[in-house]
């Protein structure tokens, strides 16, 4: 399961990694699960963080941010096959303080082409109930 918190709640999310949105790296609470955040913190306990981070280079500027997405959310993707039983991922990146944005540079020789990555990476929290 991947979770991510909100305020005293943290909630079940689905990816929604999608270019045309003012947050392309984005995830979207799914209804399945939710708790409050003091009742997750009680059952269970950080293993581990992960980092990730992905770069594409296109002369087509979608194509070049579609494919760095898409690359982003293969290696989560990675992560989240790799999770034991009974372990969930959880998005810990704050927005507003270390949440990734795409940036993309232009190149000026010979071809122009769309270099685009994340300026910071996603941050990911494995975590594992109690007991």
């Amino acid at each position: 399961m991947i979770i991510r918190r909100y305020g005293t709640k943290v909630h079940s999310v689905s990816l929604d990694f999608d270019p045309a949105a003012m947050t392309e790296v984005g995830f979207r609470r799914d209804g399945e699960q939710e708790w409050s955040a003091e009742d997750f913190d009680g059952q269970y306990d950080l293993v581990r963080e992960e980092e990730i981070i992905a770069d594409a280079t296109d002369p087509v500027q979608g194509k070049a941010e579609r494919d760095m997405l898409d690359a982003l959310e293969e290696r989560f993707k990675e992560v989240y096959a790799a999770l034991a039983e009974g372990q969930v991922l959880s998005v810990e990146s704050k927005p507003g303080v270390d949440y990734p944005r795409t940036r993309y540079d232009r190149s000026n020789k010979g071809e122009q082409d769309f270099t685009y990555t994340l300026d910071r990476p996603l941050r990911l929290g494995v975590w594992a109930k109690r007991g």
